[in-house]
């Protein structure tokens, strides 16, 4: 790629692992976002500003070679070899995602359109995004035609923040062309950046995969929490009934009870999925019981941690005072986009006072305005109860003599510690 001009616009948690992929590989890339605070920790390799998908050493290598520049988008998109968006498509209220981002970055980079560049799609997308919105809105506005003129691709990207197994070279890239001469191209390109590369048939089937593979663990996250109520009701530990069940070498894929599934892809794709079928007259009943089961769960949480917390800390749980620790979807990963966490807050402010640590999360604010700024970790005086939501390593060995501790990281309130009843008293 050392001949190639890369522009990556946005620079969140699938542009910079990208840019700084590109950049290693050989490109010359410019990384555009349109916040102006970004930008200023990504050119200056600040602490945590990987968003643990990329490591800020790797981002300094590139920085410093020339090979990466990373400005703001206010600027303008300059012309490029292929240019990639990355750009976010947040759910909206109707079940669908707000593609607002994505096109507006569409729009300008089809002003900067040449013959014989490529545009890749990287956003997770419901099907038919590509062939029916970027595709006419680039024509439109440069004036060539896909296929031949220029070459557009659908490449969803996958990550697992914070995964050491699951480096970003390593994770298969699935491409779908508009054309077959746009899905060889953008193999090439991608080639250069992961192991192996799935070419598919069309655009649709790119989408399709990256929703689907979200929505599959969608079910089976609902699937294992209802396995969890079922456990508990006949006395049963969950952990050794998927320990034993994960011994059958076929046909079993293991998933963990939580709190309830969060993130930028997982529930959102399982929404987007449920939409398209209602989009073509379908009906999707296991998919929209699979996230009925989601969103109850923070409630279930929050009832099950009133219970506990009743029993063991002998005094009404309304008007009491909690700490959570940890607000993140996941552990030791700073994003809080759809966070059970979070919504288990949301579910606590109505009754109690909340108080909150999150190494990775400095402040937090809630659906009716309240900002809460993180705590001391040691700072729980005066609090009645601990409760942990997202356990960041940080948290590991952690005491808090005579107040009540509660793992709820898997959905179900496990009493982590519990104070002596003179502590108690």
């Amino acid at each position: 790629m050392d001949d190639l001009d890369v522009v990556i616009v946005g620079l969140g948690f699938t542009g910079l692992p990208t840019a700084v992929a590109a950049a290693a590989a050989g490109a010359r890339v410019t990384g555009l976002d349109s916040s102006a605070e970004r930008i200023t920790e990504v050119a200056g390799s600040r602490p945590g500003c990987g968003l643990r998908t990329v490591s800020e050493d790797a981002l300094l290598s590139v920085l410093s070679s020339g090979r990466l520049a990373v400005r703001d988008i206010a600027f303008g998109v300059p012309a490029a070899d292929v240019h990639v968006l990355c750009l976010p498509t947040p759910p909206d209220h109707r079940g669908g995602v707000d593609l607002r981002p994505l096109l507006d970055g569409v729009r300008a980079v089809g002003r900067v359109l040449r013959r014989g560049d490529m545009v890749i799609v990287q956003s997770t997308c419901p099907p038919g995004t590509v062939a029916e919105r970027v595709v006419p809105l680039l024509e439109r506005i440069s004036r060539f035609r896909a296929g031949e003129d220029f070459h557009v691709a659908c490449a969803p990207m996958r990550l697992d923040p914070g995964s050491k197994s699951h480096a970003l070279t390593s994770i298969p890239r699935v491409v779908g062309g508009h054309t077959t001469r746009c899905s060889r191209l953008a193999t090439h390109f991608l080639s250069a950046m992961a192991d192996e590369v799935v070419n598919v048939a069309t655009p649709y089937v790119a989408e399709l995969s990256k929703i689907f593979e979200n929505t599959f663990r969608m079910v089976n996250i609902s699937l294992v929490n209802e396995l969890a109520a079922v456990c508990r009701a006949y006395g049963v530990d969950v952990t050794e009934v998927l320990r034993a069940a994960g011994t059958k070498p076929f046909g079993f894929l293991g998933h963990r009870p939580s709190a309830g599934a969060g993130g930028d892809c997982v529930p959102v794709s399982a929404r987007l999925l449920s939409t398209a079928a209602r989009r073509r007259g379908l009906l999707s009943p296991l998919i929209d019981a699979a996230l009925a089961v989601n969103d109850a769960m923070p409630a279930h949480t929050v009832q099950r941690l009133r219970e506990a917390v009743t029993a063991v800390a002998r005094k009404p749980f309304r008007n009491s005072r909690a700490m959570v620790l940890g607000v993140t979807y996941k552990a030791d990963t700073p994003n809080v986009r759809q966070s059970a966490a979070v919504a288990v807050i949301e579910e606590l402010h109505r009754e109690a006072s909340v108080g909150y640590h999150d190494p990775y999360v400095p402040e937090l604010l809630l659906s009716d305005g309240t900002r809460l700024v993180s705590r001391d970790l040691g700072d729980v005086a005066g609090v009645d109860f601990v409760v942990i939501m997202t356990p960041h390593l940080v948290y590991e060995d952690l005491s808090w003599p005579g107040v009540p501790v509660f793992d709820c990281s898997t959905g179900e309130p496990c009493p982590v510690a519990v104070p002596s009843q003179a502590a108690a008293a």
